[in-house]
């Protein structure tokens, strides 16, 4: 029998608290596994937060719980040790996609964001994938489990959240608008009118851009965050906070 027990706390948020930003700027995101969240703002800034390590340690513990699967008698499907293994993969991702949405909502508060919006991926989680695509949307991504607490943050702070279809926007050029000839390679989206951006940062500008009313300005240098275990962290750069790493202008910048 498990020594942990667990409550729960109601409690009363200050009106303070739930009062709407400062200004009126809206944000996209382009939710995804390899980078679980690209955004763009119409006050220009952009986000990147980094899920590759987060999915490798997720698809170890996988690799782990398979071995210890394959090892039990005739009969039995599951031990104590397969259990805590599970549990433990659950508990990781799950505070660093909570740890991640915190991070951004309270970013996007701060820059006065009111609006954000987010795509309808219902097509692309009913879709079947190879396995390893498969693992990623429904087993480490949990879209509907983080675009809950999404909902929830945003709410928090006064944050209103559009869910919009997102059709074509990880394929579409912003410099020409053409969707049929661009052609995604890794993390780099290009077209043959010379365009070359970060494909996930280039979604989510365009998604917003299709849905703001806004003024969108010219995007800055994007912001890579990683996750250390405890926030989004990265190599501190000179004259950069030690929680923001400057992606490379030449394959990040998009909208030129």
């Amino acid at each position: 029998m498990s020594d942990t027990f667990r409550t729960f706390q109601p409690v009363t948020v200050p009106d303070s608290r739930l009062d709407s930003p400062l200004a009126s700027h809206e944000a996209a995101l382009d939710v995804g596994a390899n980078n679980l969240v690209a955004c763009s703002t119409t006050t220009g800034n952009q986000y990147l937060y980094d899920g590759r390590e987060l999915f490798g340690r997720f698809r170890e513990t996988t690799d782990e719980i398979a071995r210890l699967q394959s090892k039990l008698r005739e009969g039995r499907y599951s031990s104590n040790q397969i259990r805590r293994l599970y549990r433990q993969r659950t508990k990781r991702r799950d505070h660093a996609q909570n740890a991640l949405v915190r991070d951004l909502v309270e970013r996007l508060y701060d820059e006065g964001v009111t609006t954000v919006y987010v795509g309808d991926l219902t097509d692309v989680l009913e879709t079947h994938w190879s396995v390893r695509v498969n693992e990623k949307t429904h087993n480490f991504w949990a879209f509907k489990k983080f675009s809950h607490h999404l909902a929830c943050i945003c709410e928090e702070y006064g944050i209103s959240l559009e869910v919009e279809s997102e059709a074509w926007t990880s394929q579409t050029c912003p410099g020409c608008g053409d969707h049929e000839e661009t052609v995604r390679h890794g993390e780099t989206l290009t077209c043959p009118c010379g365009f070359e951006g970060h494909a996930d940062l280039t979604a989510s500008e365009t998604f917003l851009r299709e849905n703001s009313d806004c003024e969108v300005r010219p995007m800055a240098r994007p912001v890579r965050f990683e996750w250390n275990d405890h926030d989004w962290s990265g190599k501190p750069y000179p004259h950069e906070s030690p929680k923001e790493v400057r992606t490379n202008p030449q394959v990040a910048s998009v909208g030129r």
